[in-house]
């Protein structure tokens, strides 16, 4: 009998023991039911309406190299020779046959850029060729099916169809699709960088010209500020800092500067190439004296230390014009290449190249038609040129390799 109340008294004391532990840890704070922090308390002073998110996955690492491809030709002119000879029998106009024999050498690039040395006009304002470029918008389709994406727009003859044809010209190109810069129709429009972004490189892209050969006085006095880039070093410094910050990893100037059809360029051109060069641009495309003008390669170190090198051509000569003294006939297509290394973190130029190109003038139905043509491929081609025309575009071929060289750049 003793036995049995030892074991019912050792049985008393272990439930006892165990509803008394139960109690305890029903008092611990990790407790869902009693004294935990609802969502709404703080906790620890912390302020409850802020919620601890997930750690999210880190991006994926970008290996190795992007690259983007920049063609680049000079003056697009459109004199009353050549707009006649894309007008049809029906009156309207189509301008696509001069670009058909260049078009491969553009479409394969990221971007397509060149001076349009005109304006956009329509039938009720009539158009015109020199001194006053006033041109059908037929061009511009033109410009586009040929492999072209962006157009600068600041030339002196931005203003050759007074207020109208300045607007008139991006109006078009914005209908088009074509990208722009050089020319605004506000100030908010002025002050906003073109940027391009292309396989994960930004290029900002800025254009300022000499002059506009005294237009600018028809234009109204609160409007002339905006509406076309002159070339002005506080204007150029702001535009080149307004790029960086809007994101361009590499800067690209297009300026219209220099004496027509001189061969080499003047002092102010030199200077002005340094003063951008100082602020940081990457690459410098000159155009206004419709002749060839050097290029250069340049390694350059910058105020910060920085080493870099950087691409400079004076001028790009003519792409297309009606001009047919020697020299103006004819350009180049500047090739460059840019280098994007994700492995190193450095953005730099890679190959340049360039192609030669001549514009060859015929009569096609008791007038003259055009075609831009690339030198290396036609001057031996026997069965499409003749005579002196044969011989002009070998001539062509040799003033321009002669004249920007092959230090660090090869022609095609």
């Amino acid at each position: 009998m003793k036995k049995q109340n030892r074991i019912l008294s050792i049985l008393i004391i272990c439930v006892f023991v165990a509803f008394l532990t139960s109690c305890f840890f029903n008092l611990l704070p990790w407790n869902d039911d009693v004294d935990s922090p609802s969502e709404t308390e703080p906790v620890n002073g912390e302020d409850p309406s802020q919620t601890i998110e997930p750690t999210p996955e880190p991006s994926p690492t970008l290996r190795g190299r992007t690259t983007l491809r920049i063609k680049a030709v000079g003056d697009i002119m459109m004199h009353m020779p050549q707009v006649r000879a894309g007008k049809k029998s029906d009156g309207t106009y189509d301008f696509s046959h001069f670009f058909e024999d260049i078009k491969p050498f553009l479409e394969n690039g990221d971007i397509v850029m060149g001076n349009l040395e005109t304006t956009i006009s329509n039938d009720e304002k009539g158009y015109g060729g020199y001194p006053m470029f006033r041109t059908p918008e037929a061009l511009l389709q033109a410009l586009k099916n040929a492999g072209f994406n962006v157009l600068t727009t600041a030339n002196n003859h931005t203003l050759d169809g007074k207020e109208f044809g300045a607007v008139n010209t991006l109006d078009k190109l914005d209908e088009y699709g074509l990208l722009h810069t050089g020319s605004a129709r506000s100030q908010e429009e002025r002050d906003r960088v073109l940027i391009v972004e292309k396989n994960d490189i930004k290029a900002g892209i800025l254009a300022y010209t000499y002059g506009t050969n005294g237009m600018e006085v028809t234009i109204p006095k609160d409007k002339l500020p905006y509406m076309v880039n002159y070339i002005d070093r506080d204007m150029m410094r702001q535009d080149v800092n307004r790029a960086r910050e809007a994101g361009a990893e590499i800067i690209i100037v297009c300026i219209h500067w220099g004496d027509e059809y001189v061969r080499k360029p003047n002092d102010f051109q030199k200077e002005t190439a340094d003063y951008l060069i100082s602020l940081g641009v990457d690459i410098i495309l000159g155009s206004h004296a419709h002749v060839l003008q050097p290029m250069e390669r340049r390694k350059v170190t910058l105020d910060d230390g920085t080493e870099k090198e950087i691409f400079l051509i004076y001028s790009l000569g003519n792409f297309i014009s009606n001009q047919r003294d020697r020299y103006t006939d004819s350009g180049v297509i500047i090739d460059l290449e840019i280098i994007k290394d994700y492995d190193k973190g450095t953005i730099e130029l890679g190959g340049i190249s360039y192609t030669p190109t001549w514009v060859y003038r015929f009569d096609k139905n008791g007038k003259p038609d055009y075609r831009i043509l690339p030198v290396k491929q036609f001057m031996n081609d026997e069965d499409s040129l003749k005579g002196a025309d044969l011989e002009r575009i070998r001539a062509v071929w040799n003033e321009t390799t002669s004249h920007l060289g092959d230090e660090g750049f090869s022609a095609e």
